[in-house]
């Protein structure tokens, strides 16, 4: 389908922003984390994108990065969330913490979302639990795992693959740490 949209921001709205491709307006709805991080109106933007099919139009979503884009077909594939909802979780739970969500079973954080109810909830996690990266902590003074995270990242390694490789290693240095983490990653 469509990878991505490249043009120059028209207009930003609420919870979308008009594309100018080729001389087309193209209204394309995004989660919070993208609007905050596009480049102001008249700029050119970059966006992955989703196209949504229904019977009576057609729907594009977009993302500032493809695991963004990664994790909100994820949340499609939950029975009972659809593009609307999966793009409101995406704007209130930040990518980086939903991993942690799933994988602990705070349903309460996703109860946070509008429309999204205890069930659903329960269901989300219950559904992506096996399908997410376990999330690392990294703590300020854990220099180690910071670093060895750095080193794939600079390797051209996402982050949600990066820290799912580096999950249940632990090395004394960082260069065991990587070597480690890269075997599971060539796997």
């Amino acid at each position: 389908m469509i990878e991505y949209i490249r043009g120059m921001i028209e207009d930003i709205g609420q919870n979308y922003v008009i594309i100018d491709f080729m001389g087309i307006g193209i209204k394309v709805f995004v989660p919070f984390s993208t609007l905050k991080a596009l480049p102001t109106k008249g700029n050119i933007t970059k966006l992955y994108t989703y196209l949504h099919v229904r019977e009576d139009g057609f729907q594009i979503f977009g993302f500032k990065t493809k695991e963004e884009l990664d994790l909100f077909e994820k949340l499609l594939s939950v029975n009972g969330v659809g593009p609307k909802g999966a793009l409101s979780i995406l704007s209130v739970v930040p990518i980086d913490n939903f991993a942690k969500v799933v994988n602990t079973g705070d349903y309460k954080a996703l109860t946070l979302v509008p429309g999204i109810g205890k069930k659903t909830a329960e269901r989300i996690i219950l559904e992506l639990k096996d399908k997410l990266p376990k999330e690392i902590v990294f703590e300020s003074d854990n220099n180690l795992s910071n670093e060895a995270l750095e080193a794939l990242l600079a390797l051209g390694y996402s982050k949600s693959e990066a820290i799912s490789a580096l999950a249940d290693i632990t090395c004394n240095s960082v260069e065991e740490t990587v070597k480690q983490a890269l075997k599971k990653l060539m796997k």
